[in-house]
């Protein structure tokens, strides 16, 4: 019956069991949960979730399922662009060098970008973030239903994060290119301007998205950025390294600053725009339930009572 409904329905299904007798169809499906009770532990065994009670499984579909689609669908997409970006950059830069073997960015920074610059936001967006709250998601079950219409990582939604993507790394080479075009700056010293340029926009990128706000979410995105100045200061303090004193020339400059400014506004606002159009002439189900809940937040905290014809748009 479990191959059938694979077969039939072309999705993912999930099965809860308890007895023995379950285990091949617990096998059998995408995610098997196993009821540990009276009739053995055979179930819990060989399923991925195990739990004690059936009145669990509410939860764990509801809202669990519900909070890991959302990061995973999202953490997919964001990982393609925070590395794409990078490489698209240099890309660029291959070219406007005729594909000389010089490198601007030095292979610490290549190598510190996806290990220490850029991973930690990554990991704890993906563990601490939640689009809804527990209580709207129970009160409101359809809500699941974004993750069976595939509302959060689609083909549709991957070639908008390229183009997005592609959009960025232009700016992230060419506005510094050009505001440096009639100075004596070297190579390594565009490649650190570089650097720091991406790290920022990419951070600056994920803030945008982050819907759950806590310390260690402002600590990890906002931290990331100083632990990247903090490693290029040391890198460009070791004497045998060619970009020996960049950081410290470029960041005496007003220019530096204003044009790691300019590269982020630049680089985001169509996304700004269009996230905004969006989500004002076409929100989703997730996104009037988010507005409900700010709604009902605002006015339990000045005594008003919540207005029940927006929870009734849901």
């Amino acid at each position: 019956m479990c191959r059938v409904c694979v077969y039939k329905t072309n999705s993912n299904l999930s099965f809860s069991f308890a007895g023995a007798n379950d285990v091949s169809m617990i096998q059998m499906a995408d995610v098997g949960v196993g009821i540990c009770g009276q009739e053995g532990r055979q179930a819990v065994m060989a399923s991925d979730f195990a739990m004690g009670q059936f009145c669990f499984l509410k939860r764990l579909l509801l809202v669990h399922g519900h909070w890991n689609y959302q990061r995973v669908g999202y953490l997919v997409l964001y990982n393609f662009y925070r590395n794409a970006v990078f490489v698209l950059m240099l890309f660029w830069y291959v070219l406007c060098a005729a594909f000389s073997t010089i490198s601007a960015v030095t292979d610490w920074s290549s190598v510190f970008y996806s290990v220490i610059y850029t991973s930690v936001p990554t990991i704890v967006v993906g563990i601490l973030d939640k689009d809804l709250s527990h209580k709207t998601l129970l009160c409101y079950p359809k809500l699941y239903g974004a993750g069976y219409r595939q509302e959060s990582y689609n083909l549709h939604l991957f070639w908008i994060t390229m183009l997005d993507t592609l959009w960025q790394s232009l700016v992230l080479f060419y506005v510094p290119l050009f505001t440096y075009r009639n100075s004596s700056i070297d190579i390594w010293s565009m490649g650190s301007l570089w650097t720091i340029s991406v790290v920022v926009l990419v951070n600056v990128h994920l803030a945008m998205d982050i819907r759950r706000w806590v310390l260690i979410t402002h600590v990890a995105t906002w931290g990331s950025i100083f632990i990247t100045y903090m490693c290029m200061v040391i890198i460009d303090s070791i004497p045998i390294f060619p970009n020996y004193w960049t950081i410290y020339h470029l960041a005496t400059s007003r220019t530096y600053w204003l044009t790691i400014l300019l590269t982020t506004i630049l680089a985001l606002l169509p996304r700004f725009f269009c996230k905004v159009i969006h989500q004002i002439f076409w929100p989703s189900d997730i996104q009037i339930a988010r507005e409900a809940e700010i709604l009902r937040k605002g006015s339990d905290q000045v005594g008003l009572k919540p207005d029940h014809d927006i929870n009734g748009r849901v």
